[in-house]
């Protein structure tokens, strides 16, 4: 079945370029075109939240963990700088949430979540955030949402190189570096990033005493390239290929007076993307290849109690994709994903491997007399060992009087159990089932483009997440994994924008509130009294806000994030108190001709904040961060 599958596969686009081609017409590569449609055309219903070139520019030097956190009313789980950052949305794990760069979901087989701190935000032009369900659209894993990450060609003729560098408390030092050529016909970007921090900030231990964190340095290495060439007025083709390196200790939590565990992450990613245009449709191609080695070693003088791991994965993945405009106003839209994966460590009794065939199919109407769109998403994946769900949903969105519209979505989802879940030697679960949810959620948005320029979206939400993974006790210290949970989450965000433009200044706002109840329904065993508690490190209530001022050049920026309080135990016994986090930022851009350079301070943690994101784990106080940034740029 699967060669069968995997021919078709490969077939599909010289089906497709079967089609009439209208080449004496002119087609305009748009970066909507270029990159993912499914984001940009088939979320009807769905919230997604694109960070703006303004937001890019101040965090250049930040990672995606820190850029998220600061800038949405998203919930971040951090260890500590330079240590595991993960992602909760709209109360579901980070395991909820798929990581996509370029329309390929990153995700290893082994856990199916990503750090987030190894994400730098300079590698990326386009950067969205897709709250909800899009299993429809995505498949495996996307049931409280997915990151984007992209890199969009512009084909206009340029040579471009930056470079710069950031000095930061705790001997935090980085580098950065790009060159942009292009033309009309291709476009080239190199970057190559470079981190070294020892991270080792002040704070007090468990017997008040003011200590430095030790065992917490990292260096990360990361280069990317991305070529984009029009072939001709119906053909575009692009390369990627990304690699990165981090080098980090793994420091101890305040309970344990030493660590000396470090831990190596190596990763390499290759892609190549082939779209074909015609008259009202596309088809895209693309075929990519990704590589994992994670490497954890934590000595100890009883060589029993001595932790060495090393985990590889390998991921291959096909896609193809078609859409349609028809005349009568239908969009028509489907595909076809094939993925690979294996995973090798001594975790597992062998090396498993995975195959998922993703069939999906999508059609958008927009009714004529009220000119809402409607969308109506569908797929079918095969996955080795057991059957996954149908994936429905419908979504719907449009005006409904003057500045006031609507939108609303219902989906079903699912999340595959991952390797260790399965595999883990010996207590892994190969009877596991897949989770699956219903997620609904509707959205009133207020908005205008008058001066002032405002926006505002009220979304509630709800989804149910029944076969819930839970790893348990079963003897001693042994766990495993089972399906016997119940996950309720549901909840209101609050999203505000105003761009205010006076004379030479412009002043831009941006507020988000997002209060979340995630709670389990289902007793698991006569002892457990998580019964309708709240999940662990899942805060009910979050804010952010920012205000900008801009003025000749300069930027002025003021950040304030809230986070409520987060229960630690599943019976909400304990618990990490709320906190607010403060960061101003000044920067200014001086330009002569075809030179540009930047200079930007940061002050982070303003208030000097004692927190902690998890249990036991430390996080800096009030620190600081200088940027320096030369740019040529050579336009026409």
């Amino acid at each position: 079945m699967w060669r069968v599958a995997v021919t078709i596969l490969l077939l599909l686009p010289l089906i497709g370029s079967s089609q009439e081609v209208m080449n004496d017409s002119v087609i305009h590569l748009s970066e909507i075109q270029i990159t993912s449609s499914r984001l940009n055309n088939l979320t009807t219903g769905l919230n997604v939240t694109s960070f703006d070139s303004l937001t890019l520019d101040i965090n250049q030097n930040s990672n995606l963990s820190t850029l998220i956190s600061s800038e949405t009313p998203v919930y971040i789980k951090s260890y500590g700088p330079g240590n595991l950052s993960t992602i909760s949305l709209r109360g579901t794990s980070s395991s909820h949430t798929g990581l996509y760069w370029n329309g390929i979901r990153l995700n290893p087989p082994n856990i199916d979540m990503e750090d987030l701190s190894l994400y730098p935000s300079s590698f990326f032009n386009k950067m969205s955030i897709l709250k909800g369900g899009a299993g429809s659209l995505f498949g495996n894993g996307n049931v409280g949402g997915g990151i984007h990450l992209e890199n969009n060609p512009e084909f206009k003729k340029r040579f471009e190189v930056t470079a710069g560098g950031v000095v930061g408390s705790y001997n935090d030092y980085s580098t950065y570096g790009s060159v942009v050529i292009s033309n009309e016909k291709i476009w080239s970007k190199t970057q190559l990033i470079y981190k070294n921090a020892l991270n080792n900030f002040p704070y007090k231990d468990m017997e008040g005493e003011i200590v430095d964190r030790t065992n917490a340095s990292q260096q990360q290495y990361g280069f990317m390239q991305d070529i984009y060439g029009v072939i001709n007025s119906s053909n575009l083709i692009g390369v990627s290929f990304w690699q990165q390196s981090s080098d980090r200790d793994i420091p101890a939590s305040i309970q344990v007076p030493q660590s000396d565990a470090f831990q190596e992450d190596k990763s390499f990613r290759g892609m190549i993307n082939w779209k074909r245009f015609w008259e009202n449709g596309s088809f895209n191609t693309k075929a990519a290849y990704l590589y994992s080695y994670l490497y954890y070693f934590d000595e100890d003088s009883i060589p029993e109690l001595q932790i060495a791991n090393k985990i590889i994965t390998n991921t291959a993945i096909g896609e193809f994709t078609v859409n349609q405009q028809l005349k009568n106003g239908i969009l028509i839209a489907g595909g076809v994903n094939y993925r690979y994966d294996e995973c090798s460590t001594i975790a597992y009794n062998g090396t498993p491997v995975r195959n998922t065939i993703g069939l999906f199919a999508s059609i958008n109407y927009q009714i004529p007399v009220i000119k809402w769109d409607i969308t109506a998403n569908f797929r079918q994946d095969f996955i080795d060992g057991y059957g996954a769900p149908f994936l429905p949903a419908l979504g719907i969105e449009g005006r409904i009087v003057k500045f006031i519209y609507g939108k609303a979505n219902v989906s079903r989802n699912f999340r595959a159990p991952t390797f260790n879940d399965l595999y883990w030697y010996p207590y892994g679960n190969t009877s596991l089932k897949p989770e699956k949810s219903w997620n609904e959620e509707v959205s009133l948005i207020f908005k205008d483009k008058m001066k002032p320029k405002y926006e505002l979206i009220v979304t509630g939400f709800n989804s149910v997440i029944d076969d819930y993974i839970l790893w348990t006790p079963v003897t001693g210290n042994f766990w495993t994994a089972q399906n016997i949970q119940t996950v309720w989450a549901r909840g209101l965000e609050v999203n505000g924008m105003v761009k205010v433009k006076l004379n030479s200044v412009a002043l831009n706002l941006r507020l988000g509130y997002s209060y979340t109840k995630s709670t389990n329904q289902k007793q698991t065993g006569p002892n457990d009294n998580s019964i309708n508690k709240q999940l662990i490190y899942i805060p009910v209530n979050n804010f952010t806000g920012n205000l900008s001022f801009l003025y000749s050049g300069f930027v002025l920026n003021y950040r304030h994030s809230y986070t409520g309080l987060r229960f630690t135990t599943r019976d909400n016994e304990e618990y990490l108190p709320a906190y607010n986090i403060g960061e101003i930022m000044i920067s200014k851009t001086f330009s002569l001709k075809d030179f540009g350079l930047k200079l930007q301070f940061n002050i982070l943690n303003l208030y000097n904040t004692k927190y902690q994101s998890v249990a036991y784990y430390p996080m800096p106080g009030r620190n600081y961060r200088l940027s320096l940034y030369f740019q040529f740029k050579k336009r026409g």
